[in-house]
This record gives C-alpha cells, sequence and structure tokens, in this order.
C-alpha cells in the first residue's frame, strides 16, 4: 500500500489523504490474507498459533484504535450469495472477495494519490458491482459519487469522498475477514 502524500509538502493539488488508524487495520488484513493464502500450501495447523497471534493482534488493536467506520452490509443478500455459491464454492468465493476488495482498495488509493481520473473511474466501476452484489449499499453509492466526479475531474468533490469511501470499503474488508475467519 502507498503512504499517504501530503498535499501541503510539496504544494501539489492531486493528493488526498487516508482515513485515520486505516493504514493499521489494513496491514493485518493483509497478514491475515497472507495467513490465508499460507495455509492453502501448508499445514494450517502448523499456522495456527500465527492464526491466533493475529487474532488476538486484532482485538487488542480494536481497544486501542477503533476498526474503520464499518459498512452496512445486507447480511441476507451476503447470505444468499454464499447459498447460490454452495458448500463447496463458499469459503474461496469469500476469500476471492476480500482479495478483490482489497486489490481495488489499493489501486483506487493510488490512483487517489495521482489524481488518475481513468483508474479512479476503472475502480470505481470494480466497487460498484463488489459493492452492491454484497449488499453494501451507502459504499455502492459512495463509489458512484466518486465516479461521477472522476468524470468531471472534480478534484474537490472527489476529495470529500474519500474518506468516508476508504472508511466504508475498510469496514466491508473487516466485515468480509471476518466470515472468512469464521469470527
Amino acid at each position: 500500500m502507498m503512504a499517504s502524500h501530503d498535499p501541503s509538502a510539496d504544494g501539489s493539488q492531486g493528493a488526498f489523504r487516508h482515513p485515520p488508524g486505516a493504514e493499521l487495520w489494513a496491514t493485518l488484513s493483509e497478514a491475515l490474507d497472507r495467513l490465508a493464502d499460507l495455509e492453502t500450501a501448508v499445514d494450517p495447523a502448523r499456522l495456527a498459533p500465527l492464526r491466533e497471534t493475529l487474532l488476538r493482534l486484532r482485538d487488542q488493536l480494536g481497544a486501542v484504535a477503533p476498526p474503520p467506520v464499518p459498512e452496512t452490509v445486507d447480511e441476507g443478500r451476503f447470505r444468499r450469495l454464499l447459498e447460490i455459491a454452495g458448500p463447496d464454492t463458499a469459503n474461496e468465493l469469500v476469500h476471492r472477495l476480500h482479495v478483490d476488495l482489497k486489490s481495488t482498495r489499493e489501486r483506487l488509493d493510488e490512483a487517489m494519490t495521482g489524481a488518475d481520473w481513468v483508474e479512479i473511474r476503472a475502480q470505481t466501476h470494480v466497487l460498484m458491482s463488489l459493492a452492491g452484489t454484497v449488499g453494501a449499499g451507502g459504499l455502492q453509492r459512495l463509489s458512484e459519487a466518486l465516479n461521477a466526479a472522476a468524470h468531471q475531474r472534480d478534484r474537490d468533490r472527489a476529495a470529500g469522498l474519500r474518506t468516508e469511501l476508504l472508511m466504508r470499503l475498510d469496514g466491508l474488508l473487516a466485515f468480509v475477514a471476518q466470515q472468512r475467519d469464521g469470527a
């Protein structure tokens, strides 16, 4: 993940800011993702102590720095999606969803840092689809608004949407990670 760019440092007009605390949660989420990938290649029992430590860290972090603003997810829609996938593929679907959301977050964050309007439009299209699929209506609407701002190259409007959109996206990532980890 790219570090946030401070526009006051160099007079740049293209930068947007990260929500506070979100990077800690994103790093923890990334560590859990990497662990999940390892568990497909290595006996998960051998990695259980590491998983327990990371989950303990997640709980401790929650006590010090609350998780990102939770995205309201239509849990009924989410459950139906898993039912449609079936028991054999539901876990893979949740894992893939988390990977796709994380990738979209990273690419969108980078695009917003550089005011790359084409990439912002591309990533907001992906996010609109993913958020709509899982029933994250607030995130879907923010993605639509950011997409419209990107079409107009409206830096002020995009900057105004960034914090809430990324916090909601982090909240959705946390929800999906909890589903993946069985928490």
